[in-house]
Order: C-alpha cells, then structure tokens, then sequence
C-alpha cells in the first residue's frame, strides 16, 4: 500500500504547476489528439510532462512510445527532462529526430531495405559532389544543369515519395533531370550510399513493403508523439500515418501560426488534415502565454488574425509588465544600426546581459551594417545558424577576385576563383598549372602561360579577365569595382540561376557593395587595398571574441524555438519584410506574416521594430515603404520614438505600402543625400540666432524630425529641401516654416 501511495504521490507531483488545458493534454487517455499551442505556452513541459505520466501511470513501457522532434538538440533536451522525471536511463526510448528514427529502423532491417550491412550516410556537400561528378559523366552543361538544382529537385521528389521510375519528363530539360536522378539512384545503390531524405523515404518503403516489419513497430509503439508538426512534409506524414495505423494513438503539437518553412516542403494543411485521417476531435488549444507582456502578445494576436487559413488561437498571459513596444524609423540602413547598437550599449550599461539581446532580420544580407556596428563600438556579437558577413563564401569569391587585381601573384586568391563560377578549367588543368609553377619557381597566375594547347587557350581567358579588371578598376571608384567585378566574372548570372540559395547570395552581393560604399580609407592609401585589409581584421577580430555573453544576430527563421528578454525586429519594410517575391502571392504574404509572429513572440520583455526609410541597392539609394505588418498592429501599444505619429503611414501617399510594390520599382530617393555640390550650404534662419546648413537634423512643428538634403537662396526667398521620417521630401520656405535645430 505504501509503495501504491508512493507512486500515487509521484504522478501527482508530474502534474502540479500545469494549467487546466495543459492538465487535460497531458492525461488524455482517448486515442488521438492535436494539440495547438501557441508561442511561449509551455510545449515542450507539455510533451515530456505526458511521456512521463504514461509510463508512471503504467500505460506504457519506456520502450512503447516514439517520440519524433525536428532537432537533435530538441531530441536531447526531451530525453533529458523525461529522464530526471522518472529518474529511469532513457537508452531504450525510442525519441529523436524523424531522420535519427528512420536510420535506426533501416540498421535494424537493412537486408531487406535492401541495403548493405555497411552502408554510409552522405551529407549534403557530398551528395552535391556525386551529381557534380554524374553531370559530367552524361557531358551535360554544368552551367545549364547546376549541381545544386539537380539535388533541390531529387529531393523534393524523394520528399513526394516519388523515385525516378515513377516521373514522367515534361520536356528536355526534365528528361535530363530525371535520367540523373536515376544515375543518382544506381550509383547510391551501387556503393552502398544514403542520403538524409533517402533515410525517410527507404524506411517508409520498407514499412510500405514488410507487413511483418510493419506489425512489429504498429505493436511496439502503441503511442507516437511529434513536436513541430506544422513543420512536416508529405513524406513525413506518410511515414507517421503508416506507423500508427488503425489502433494506434499519435500525440502531435504544433502551431500552425509558426509554419514557416515551406519551402522546405512542410505543409501547413497537415494540421487540419491529422483531425480527419487519425480520428481526432477538435485540437486542444494551449493559448496561456509564459512569456512575453500583454501587449506584445496582443500585437502578435492582431497580426496573425490578418490570415485566413488558420485554426485559430488567442494567446494571453498573467504578466501585467506594460511596456510599449518601441518603433524607430531611422533615414537609412547605417542610421537604423546606429539606434539599435546604441540601444544595446544603454541596456547593457544598465544590467541586461549581451546574450539576452537578439537583432532579427528577414534576410542574411542585413547582418553587416549590424556587424560593423557592434564591431566598432567593441560589442561581442555572435551569427546565429550562420557565418558572419566576410566569412560566407560569394563574399570570399569576390574578395578574392579583388586580391587578385592588387596582385595577380597571390596564389590563395586565384585557387578560389579560378574557375568560379565554372569556366572549363577542371582539377587536372588546375593540377598542370600548380605543377608548372612549382617547376618554374612562378606564380599559379604566371604558369597559365607555360601550358600548352586548348588548356592554355581556356585558362588565359582567366587571366585577361584579371588584367581587364585591373585596367577598369583604375577609373572606377570602390563600389563601382566591385559591382564590375561581380557582372564581368559571371557572379551575378551564376547566382541568378540558383533558384535555391541565389537570391540570397546576390542580396549578400548587394550589401557588399552597400558596405564598400560607405567606406572611407586613410590619406594617400589605395581604397582597395584599405577595404581588403579591413574585411580581414574584423573577420579575425570577431573569430576572437568571447561568446560567453554575446549580442545574438540571426534571421527570423532561425528563431524560432529561441526567446529572449530584449528584442530587435528590423528592416520592416515592404519589399523586405515581407519579402519582395510574396508580395504577388496571398498564400506567401500568410507565410510572411507568420514569420512576423514569430519575430514579435520571441520578446519576452521589450521588443523594438525598426525600418529604414532609404535603402542602398546595387548602390543606389531608394525609397523603402514601411512594412504592412506595422501598419496592423494597434497605435496604442506603439511607442513611437523616431517622432512620427502612426497615422502618417497609412495617410501619406508617398509612405505608404501599396499593394504592388516591389523594391524593383521603387522610385529613386535622390542618391545625394548631403550634396555637397548644391548651390547653398549654409542659411541662418529668420527671427532665430541658429544658422542651418545640408545635413543637419531639424524639427518641424507638423512633421517632425528631418534632414536638409538642399538649401537654396535665391534673393530674399529662402528654401530647403528636407527629407521627413514617415513622410518623404518636402520643399519648406524658411522665411516661414517653423523650424527648429535638433
């Protein structure tokens, strides 16, 4: 009775501190269930709190639940707290990722998955490598048939569930496709090789396959529990809906106001599918937020209620901290990271721990003038899911094209780029050349010369493209160099035709020249020789910096699952985010403003929103329309610190976000902000002992902050040209605008 009592006392334990809906998940006996929970209400407790209440009540053995998470890192965490909940080793539980699962199941059954007992799993660098190396066996153009398309499109069939044998060509390109997938598929089969999607789709067929198989896993786990369900794909749900089959019960949660990764094949609508196909009531709705304040919680409520196709959820909390959420409107990128280092260093000074701020952007690119400004003011900062700006390789290729141009004879350099993008110079070619230098005691840049035949013919086109460059550079400001250098090596079409990673690296590419535009060398110094040294040395410096506490940069879709106490969602603009390929598409702007809300509920304590009202672009500098998003969320739970009212931004025209805005089409702000060649630099203001001039920051009684860009004087007439946050260019008569200096 004792020792009855003692287990009573035991579950009864597991259960305290949890709300009534997170009781009723937790101890839900009748089959299937879909829990909906919302950002910061406690999953993960929800999750490992209903392992362990099952195996303790004795409705299942360690060994009769699976549970799949999407991390190995989520994986470790729930075996971990289910462990020191039942204080049992957890070895013999079966939890961990969809592909950790697979793979245990395919060593277990690899004769009849019809695999060797030694087969190896590739990584994705790998698998790119052997479709490289099977393109230019069938002699197909690499340059017409990328490496990295051809593994985007035998995944996404793979993910389908689809083989080769089973697709039908559209047309030459897609024969051709189809035909390397089917080489992909012999050669893996061949040498005994698995890549991370084949591990899902094998284990699937196996399953499909082996009723014996099947049975044995249906028995053994009798209860199935997923974490992140929005995130599945189609292969993915067809793997779970096997596994349980008609008797089993699956335990999924999921947000499906967090599904973000589409385009990573996940499917929002299995969350509205998993109640008709598993048999389950209505979803549980975990909606108490343990998070965030009231009112971030109530901008996060108010923007994803713009969506259509969601379930539907409210999230609230019994935190009564009532501060705004901050909106800063800076003039342009630079004045945008300005406001926010400067934020993080009063913070800071004022007790909040660096690694307890995170900056989020829409895009990687947005990293640098960030980076640049931690940098300088001599703030730890870490690239979350990332490598720092200087350290991603389009940024290394075209450093190394400029090295290349200050000096032809640096061996490093011309390896990196020598045949990128591809140019017919393979590996032997490149081995001739490393062997004719080394014999003739010359640079590699040198022994092009001493080749022989058409490997000469091809390898000197490289080498006039470097003395070309070197020619055109010299009449070429910075910007101006680079931007050449990224058309006339063949960059920019290279990554125009990766429809996987090009856009980003060409937004990667722009910022480069947005950096390189603001960059200012010492006297009588070469300005890319400068540049060249200062990418180095903070790339080296921030590989040095302590991370131990450390401002956290990283995109939106890297968030998530994260929290911290200070928050900064910047880049809120239309054409950024949201992003400038969803503004034609209703489904993708739902997308995009679910990843709002997941930017907005990472804040626990304060949460920042910032624009900038003018962007560089390929180096022109260009209006940038505040963010829709914005717009949605409520005026009073704004603090609008940059001194725009709110109703300017739907109000004024010229601000506003329209419907069919691209950055594409964005009008040209006047480049010359601060010209220095405008007729008038200085004008003292009338009945004011204050003399103004281009640049400076002034205050207008009706709209606000601003800056001169132009000055005119012209008799007694007195104008200026100035540039309002929130509103754009408005021409004032000095004589009598009110007018004041910041």
């Amino acid at each position: 009775m004792a020792i009855k009592d003692k287990h009573m006392n035991k579950s009864l334990t597991l259960l305290d501190g949890l709300n009534s809906e997170q009781h009723t998940a937790v101890t839900y006996t009748a089959g299937s269930l879909l829990v909906l929970a919302g950002a910061g209400s406690g999953k993960t407790k929800v999750l490992t709190t209903r392992i362990a209440w099952l195996v303790r009540n004795g409705f299942l053995g360690v060994s009769e639940i699976l549970a799949v998470t999407f991390t190995n890192k989520a994986a470790r965490e729930m075996l971990g707290r289910v462990g020191k909940l039942l204080e049992i080793d957890t070895k013999y539980m079966w939890v961990g990722t969809f592909h950790s699962i697979a793979l245990r199941i395919l060593r277990l059954h690899y004769q009849e998955a019809g695999l060797s007992a030694s087969f190896q799993i590739i990584d994705a660098g790998e698998q790119q490598s052997l479709i490289k190396r099977l393109i230019k066996l069938k002699n197909l153009d690499e340059d017409r048939y990328p490496p990295r398309e051809i593994q985007n499109y035998i995944n996404h069939q793979k993910e389908l569930g689809l083989r080769a044998s089973q697709l039908t060509p559209e047309g030459l390109r897609t024969k051709h496709w189809i035909e390397l997938y089917q080489l992909y598929e012999e050669v893996c089969n061949r040498d005994g090789l698995v890549d991370f999607t084949e591990l899902l789709l094998r284990s699937f067929e196996l399953l499909a396959t082996h009723d014996a198989i099947l049975q044995r896993y249906q028995r053994q786990f009798k209860h199935i529990l997923v974490d992140e369900f929005q995130d599945t794909n189609q292969l993915q749900y067809k793997w779970l809906q096997i596994l349980v089959g008609q008797g089993g019960s699956i335990f999924a949660v999921g947000d499906d106001d967090q599904s973000i990764y589409s385009f990573r094949g996940a499917k929002v609508s299995n969350m509205r599918a998993f109640i008709r196909d598993f048999n389950a009531p209505e979803a549980l709705k975990l909606e108490q937020n343990y998070r965030s304040t009231p009112i971030i919680l109530k901008a996060a409520n108010t923007i994803i209620g713009n969506n259509g196709e969601r379930m539907g959820k409210n999230l609230w909390t019994q935190n009564t901290h009532v501060d705004k959420i901050r909106l800063y409107e800076g003039y342009t990128e630079e004045d945008e990271a300005y406001f926010v280092i400067d934020e993080i260093k009063n913070l800071h000074n004022n007790g909040v721990e660096l690694h307890d701020m995170a900056i989020l952007y829409r895009s990687n690119a947005q990293s640098r003038v960030f980076e640049q400004h931690l940098y300088n003011r001599g703030l730890a900062y870490k690239v979350y899911g990332g490598l720092r700006f200087f350290d991603r390789q389009e940024i290394k290729r075209i450093l190394a094209y400029l090295r290349l141009i200050i000096n032809p004879h640096d061996n490093e350099a011309f390896l990196r780029v020598v045949n990128f993008p591809a140019r017919g110079i393979g590996p032997k070619a490149i081995e001739n050349i490393q062997e004719l230098a080394s014999l003739n005691q010359v640079s590699l840049f040198d022994a092009v010369e001493l080749l022989g035949g058409k490997g000469r013919i091809t390898a000197s086109k490289f080498t006039d493209l470097i003395r070309l460059m070197q020619i055109e550079s010299k009449v070429l400001n910075l910007a101006e160099t680079i931007s050449y250098v990224i058309e006339v090596s063949g960059i920019r079409e290279h990554f125009e035709n990766d429809r996987k990673e090009g856009e980003e690296r060409l937004e990667n590419l722009n910022e480069l020249v947005t950096a390189v535009t603001g960059f200012v060398a010492e006297d009588n110094t070469n300005p890319l020789v400068e540049f060249l040294a200062h990418a180095v040395l903070e790339s080296v410096d921030n590989q040095a910096q302590n991370f131990e506490s450390a401002v956290q940069l990283m995109t939106v879709h890297s968030a998530k699952g994260l929290e911290f106490k200070v928050v900064f969602v910047v880049g809120l603009e239309d054409g950024l985010f949201p992003h400038d390929n969803s503004l034609q598409n209703a489904r993708d702007i739902e997308e995009e403003r679910r990843l709002m809300y997941v930017a907005v509920t990472r804040a626990r304590e304060k949460l920042y929103l910032l624009r900038a009202c003018s962007r560089l672009l390929w180096g022109k500098r260009l209006s940038a329309p505040i963010s829709r998003f914005v717009n949605e969320i409520p005026e009073e739970l704004i603090l609008n610190i940059s001194g725009v009212s709110k109703i300017g931004y739907s109000q004024l025209s010229e601000y506003a976000a329209p419907s069919d805005y691209s950055f594409n089409s964005m009008r040209n702000l006047d480049s010359q902000i601060d010209n220095p060649e405008s007729k008038t630099s200085r004008i003292a203001l009338k009945d004011k002992d204050v003399t103004v001039k281009i640049g400076d920051m002034i205050r207008h009684a009706k709209f606000g902050n601003g800056k001169i860009l132009r000055l005119n004087a012209d008799g007694k007439k007195m104008t200026a040209e100035i540039f309002f946050i929130g509103i754009g260019k408005k021409t004032l008569d000095l004589n009598i605008a009110n007018i004041d200096k910041v």
